[in-house]
């Protein structure tokens, strides 16, 4: 029986049942209490394409491991244990950060940090509960595996801001390095810093100057790549090692792609200056797909069907 048939078989069965109408309350009410993050996730994705298109890749990301495993939907539209124990995490959390804004002085600004952060993966465990009690306990690879990575995706977007300058400044010295090495006369410097007018940093090259922007400090680049090696090493189990391992080498592709396409577009620009922005965009687009395919090769992302891993006794009891 197809999966939409069997969920609504499921329905029409459990319509009658108050339990099934007080599990429906319950996260009604949780999905009222994460509208004012549900709002920040959306805004955030509309005002910066860089997370917005990471936010796309993410989905595309977890559209494939759906699509090359094996999907079951066992006992849907219950609150299984691995539904409960989600859903209690969610509100427990959400509760948590409450009680801990309430307590801790307001002076604090590291205790009163953590606990706003809270609230971050309170809303993962929610999305996580309504799918298992959806689908049921068929599921908990994929779920785990997308609500830990869609975490990992809320808590670095909070670091786009501080981590913007930085970036930009190591984006623009690796590009230096690269420019040097082909012959080319390189100067980095700080343009513009005044009162009513942020500082540029200007990346000069044979007396050419070009403008290291936001977007060209490589942060969509390495988020989405770090994303991809966090999703696979929750997908695949890996140990620390080799997650560390994971994550390094998402980050290291990350920020060499990034140095390629700011090398590509100097290169390019003394001879296209007639049509600049549409090669800026070409290359940015290339090296950015192109680095998120051989992540995704290379941290041995399912690229055909994979039989489902055998269960354990713990799995099967949707523990």
């Amino acid at each position: 029986m197809p999966k939409r048939q069997q969920i609504l078989a499921s329905f029409l069965e459990k319509r009658t049942q108050p339990e099934f109408w007080v599990s429906c309350a319950l996260y009604v009410c949780m999905g009222v209490a994460f509208l004012p993050i549900t709002f920040w996730v959306a805004e955030t994705a509309n005002a910066q394409s860089r997370i917005l298109h990471a936010l796309i890749v993410l989905v595309m990301a977890i559209f494939l491991l759906v699509l090359y495993s094996r999907i079951d939907v066992k006992e849907p539209l219950t609150l299984n244990r691995s539904a409960r124990r989600t859903l209690f995490a969610a509100y427990g959390l959400l509760l948590l950060g409450v009680v801990l804004r309430k307590v801790i002085p307001s002076t604090s600004e590291v205790l009163w940090m953590i606990s706003s952060l809270l609230t971050i993966p309170a809303y993962c465990c929610g999305l996580a509960s309504m799918v298992f009690f959806i689908y049921g306990k068929g599921v908990r690879r994929i779920t785990y595996t997308a609500a830990g990575t869609f975490c990992t995706f809320m808590l670095l977007s909070i670091l786009m801001a501080p981590l913007d300058w930085p970036l930009r400044t190591l984006a623009g010295k690796w590009s230096g390095i690269a420019l040097t090495a082909v012959g080319k006369s390189v100067e980095l410097g700080v343009q513009g810093s005044t009162a009513t007018a942020p500082p540029q940093l200007i990346l000069m090259v044979n007396e050419q100057p070009f403008h290291v922007a936001s977007e060209c400090n490589g942060f969509g680049v390495i988020l989405t790549s770090l994303l991809i090696s966090v999703l696979l090493s929750i997908y695949r189990k890996l140990g620390p090692i080799d997650t560390a391992l994971n994550l390094l080498s998402g980050i290291t592709l990350g920020f060499i792609f990034n140095t390629l396409r700011i090398l590509i577009i100097v290169l390019l620009a003394p001879s296209m200056m007639e049509h600049y922005h549409l090669m800026h965009e070409i290359v940015g687009t290339i090296t950015y797909w192109g680095c998120l395919m051989l992540t995704w090769v290379l941290l041995n992302g399912p690229t055909r069907y994979e039989p489902e891993a055998k269960m354990t006794p713990r799995d099967q009891s949707g523990s």
